[in-house]
Order: structure tokens, then C-alpha cells, then sequence
């Protein structure tokens, strides 16, 4: 249940020592308890501290430094300071003081949703328009994606989206050392030898994730909503409601910054070396379609015939570089 906020209760929040010196009836020093407290004027919030004027059971002042308290009005309309902790914890919890503290923060915090929301709600325009164009980013790079399904195998692309979820970069093959020998009778032998090798690493993948996008596009609709919803509010809307639009709202920026970081890891991919892709499956009519998609990647000659002279050549830098005969998935 939400309370009905209390409108008698004015929200004032003093910057300075100065502008609280100069109300009338300000005095320094100046004692306050449960029994001639009165009401609230406002709250402070400074940079430095100034003494708590709190009465203390044996009659002594608290003078504890505060940066943050409240401007209370005693009964004979005298004004004094009281700060924050001690209004929490040194008044009855039934006491008026406490009772009144509780209605201005849950008020203060109420009219600051207010506003909050109002400053945002004033940038409608510009923040749906961006909406709309990280919609128009993300949509791009998903249309790659899609060509990117057409040109590569279901198998390159099932690994590539493992490779995804659980982030084991690295991509292993077994590199094969085999040497010729006469053995003593003379028959020629060969000697096969086996090693896990690591071939190199297929990172920045995870931009291949259908639910990386659905979060994102989520979240969007809720700022588009919240942005509709927040214009017809009344006044009398609870904090927990502005909070949650506000929420929602805000949600754009974190939007925006997952929507770049998939753009960014897709071109991150893009500018690889593609040629991995062609050691990810036995498959050779799929290893053949990633040698031509690595070579469409580059603007290079992608023809059949092309793309497998080129996978030729790159198998042969491979072994060379992994010191083995024959390298194989």
C-alpha cells in the first residue's frame, strides 16, 4: 500500500550556513527536544559539518558535526539545527520529529522522481529518434548474420555459437607427424604420431546470440513505453511507479552501450583470421564455404576454385608453423 503524500509538508533543502542564519528567528545554540519541538522547516546539506543542537539528557548540547540534518522550528517559533543521525536515532520513534522526518524524505524523494522524471521526459524526442537508430544498428549487423548463415555450414555455425556461450576460444586440432623408415627387413614403415594442438583462438563471437539482441530490443520497448506512460502521469503517482519509469528510462544508456559492444565484436570478428573457420568441421564442402567466406571477408577472388587454392595455401602456412605433416579436425 502507498500513502497518500502529505502536500502541507513543503520541501526546502538549505546549500549554505548563510541562508539558514538568515531566516528570522534563527539562533545559534539553540536547544531542541522531543518537548519543544515543533515542526520541519527543511533539510541542509553542506559540504562542511555544523554542530547538532540536539538536547541531550543531561541537559548538554550534542554539538556532533553533521553535513546533512534538518531546520527545525521550536515552539516559541524560534529555528535551530538538528542533524540527520541524531534525528534517526536519539528522538523516539514515536516522537513527532521522527514522524515528520519520515513524511518530508518520503517526500523529498517523491517531488526528486518528480523531477528526474520531468528531465527526462523533456529529451522524448531525441531519446526515441535513438531509439530508433540503435534499432537500425542492430538490425544491420543482424542482417550480416544472416548472410553469414547462408555462406557458412550449419556445423561452422553451431561451433561458432558454442564458442559463444562458453567462451573456450581456443580451437584445437590434431596435428600429424608422420615419418618414413625402413624397418630390418627393409619393408618401408611409417611412424604416425599424434598431438592436440592449438591452432589459434576464435574470439568475439558472442554477436551471433538471437537472445543478445532480443534482450537488447527488450529493453528498448520498455523505454519507448515508459517515455508514453510518463506523459500521462498525475501528480499523485507513487515513488514506486516514478521510480520504475525512471528505471526503465535510464535503461537506454545500457542499451545503447550493448547494442555498440555487439556491433563492436562483430567487426572485431570481421577483421580476424577467418581462415580458423576453416579448420572448425571435417565437413569439406563446409571447410571449402568458409575459405570462400574468408575470402568475400577480405574483397579478395572468392570463386570455387579460388577458394580452395587459397585454403591449400593457408593449410600449408598451418603446418608449417605447427611443425606437423598433415593437420586434421
Amino acid at each position: 500500500m502507498h500513502k497518500t503524500l502529505d502536500k502541507s509538508v513543503v520541501i526546502r533543502t538549505f546549500n549554505s550556513i548563510a541562508e539558514i542564519e538568515a531566516l528570522p528567528g534563527f539562533k545559534k545554540e539553540n536547544p531542541v527536544s522531543p518537548k519543544n519541538y515543533k515542526h520541519l522547516l527543511g533539510d541542509y546539506l553542506f559540504n562542511d559539518e555544523v554542530k547538532c543542537c540536539l538536547l541531550k539528557e543531561n541537559d548538554k548540547l550534542c554539538n556532533e558535526g553533521h553535513k546533512w540534518g534538518y531546520v527545525a522550528v521550536l515552539t516559541d517559533d524560534s529555528i535551530t539545527l538538528v542533524g540527520n543521525d541524531c534525528a534517526q536515532t536519539k528522538f523516539d520513534g514515536k516522537s513527532k520529529l521522527s514522524a515528520d522526518r519520515s513524511k518530508y524524505l518520503n517526500l523529498k524523494k517523491h517531488e526528486e522522481g518528480l523531477e528526474r522524471l520531468r528531465a527526462l521526459v523533456a529529451y522524448k524526442d531525441s531519446a526515441l529518434i535513438e531509439v530508433q537508430q540503435v534499432k537500425a544498428d542492430l538490425a544491420t549487423v543482424q542482417n550480416r548474420i544472416y548472410a553469414m548463415r547462408e555462406k557458412l555450414g550449419p556445423q561452422t555455425m553451431r561451433h561458432l555459437e558454442a564458442i559463444a556461450r562458453t567462451g573456450a576460444y581456443a580451437l584445437s586440432v590434431t596435428g600429424v607427424t608422420i615419418k618414413e623408415y625402413t624397418d630390418k627387413k627393409g619393408r618401408k614403415r611409417e611412424d604416425r604420431r599424434t598431438l592436440r594442438m592449438t591452432l589459434g583462438s576464435i574470439a568475439n563471437t558472442s554477436f551471433l546470440l538471437e537472445e543478445r539482441y532480443r534482450e537488447v530490443l527488450l529493453n528498448l520497448s520498455d523505454v519507448k513505453k515508459a517515455y508514453e506512460e510518463a506523459e500521462k502521469l498525475e501528480q499523485n503517482v507513487t515513488t514506486l511507479k516514478l521510480n520504475n519509469l525512471t528505471k526503465k528510462m535510464d535503461i537506454i544508456d545500457q542499451a545503447r552501450a550493448n547494442a555498440l559492444q555487439l556491433i563492436e565484436l562483430e567487426r572485431k570478428f570481421a577483421a580476424s583470421d577467418l581462415s580458423l573457420l576453416c579448420y572448425i568441421t571435417a565437413d569439406k564442402a563446409e571447410r571449402y564455404k568458409a575459405a570462400k567466406y574468408a575470402l568475400e571477408q577480405a574483397n579478395q577472388d572468392s570463386g570455387k576454385e579460388k577458394a580452395k587454392d587459397w585454403f591449400t595455401e593457408r593449410d600449408r602456412h598451418f603446418r608449417s608453423q605447427l611443425n606437423v605433416t598433415k593437420i586434421e579436425v
